[in-house]
């Protein structure tokens, strides 16, 4: 959804409510009993020194990742210890928009994910859409990657295991734009309330989806039907905003269901803000709605990426743990920060 732009700066828009009693429904084709770790909750204190939905708390800094790694598009983070198979395979998250408050809650809670973060800063889709136009630039990205790993490690059989493509908001353009390009390589693909369709030609421009063209999520189709099918996973999450001129979110998320002939069951939260109140999955298929019509909410789906890494990536990759234990490596604007070191 191109409504916000998030970078983790205290000027983000706040949010009184408690996102530590967002009900999470478990997802039914997981049978992994949930990860222990979980996002520390923002507190009455925190709230006070402009932490928010908006710009979580950043307790951990890099956590038990080494210092940024730099690429041609974005940055790395790769466990100091751990999280890699024998014959050096690592699992690979690379996330477009919103990077740096999904740091903060990754470094939290990520099992042995390396994450790789892009951020093209404010101004919608266009600049992602851009980035990634060409199809040189994506596998250019992932030969970064390989070969950043490899000198993180010391190993030349260092490579990536399973890869996955995430987005929030603005940052589906990228994810669009690589799906356009190929899905070869690609084991899942995460989608944060930012898959809008388009109107068909002629329909009335209403929230429902017989208003929609469905030519225009062609690629975002076939991935979800190769998930659902149980090859790949695709999650893909929408909030119940209604931006009026263009086709929301939840809008979209129904036109897809209806193309793979899948129903989503309507779920009963509790009275909590940003519930959880649809899920549909099939396969590797979860689509989850949540209740919300603000740029908060729109903001409070950030906080269901921990939730997709731990319990649906993380579990169906069988991703290598990481050694938690190691010292947690700070983040290096923390002494430039305000509000932000605990």
């Amino acid at each position: 959804m191109a409504l916000l732009a998030v970078t983790g700066c205290a000027q983000e828009p706040s949010f009184d409510g408690k996102l530590s009693h967002l009900s999470l429904p478990s997802v039914p084709s997981v049978t992994a009993p949930p990860a222990k770790l979980r996002v520390a909750p923002l507190t009455e204190a925190l709230r006070a020194k402009g932490f928010s939905e908006c710009n979580p708390h950043d307790p951990l800094g890099l956590g038990p990742y080494a210092p940024f790694i730099r690429l041609p598009l974005g940055q790395m983070l790769v466990p100091q210890k751990g999280g890699h198979t024998k014959d050096m395979g690592y699992d690979v998250l690379v996330h477009f928009n919103g990077a740096d408050p999904v740091r903060k809650l990754l470094v939290q809670t990520a099992g042995g994910m390396v994450l790789v973060l892009v951020d093209k800063g404010i101004g919608g889709g266009g600049p992602y859409a851009r980035a990634l136009g060409s199809k040189l630039v994506f596998p250019l990205l992932r030969e970064s990657i390989t070969k950043a790993l490899q000198r993180h490690s010391g190993r030349e059989t260092a490579h990536i295991r399973r890869l996955a493509i995430s987005a929030w908001s603005a940052g589906t353009a990228a994810v669009s734009k690589i799906l356009s390009q190929g899905h070869e390589g690609i084991d899942a693909v995460v989608i944060l309330d930012g898959l809008h369709g388009a109107w068909k030609q002629g329909a009335k421009r209403a929230q429902q989806p017989s208003s929609l063209d469905a030519r225009f999520l062609t690629h975002e189709i076939a991935f979800a039907k190769r998930a659902q099918a149980g090859s790949g996973i695709f999650v893909l999450t929408h909030s119940s905003v209604d931006p009026f001129v263009f086709p929301a979110t939840g809008t979209t998320a129904a036109q897809l269901l209806e193309e793979l002939g899948v129903r989503a069951r309507p779920l009963s939260p509790k009275e909590t803000p940003f519930a959880q109140i649809s899920s549909a999955d099939e396969g590797g298929l979860h689509v989850w709605g949540f209740s919300g019509k603000d740029k908060e909410a729109h903001c409070a789906q950030l906080f269901v990426m921990p939730r997709i890494v731990n319990d649906v990536l993380e579990t169906a990759w069988g991703t290598p743990k990481m050694d938690r234990s190691v010292p947690p490596t700070p983040h290096p604007d923390w002494k430039y920060r305000k509000n932000t070191a605990p």
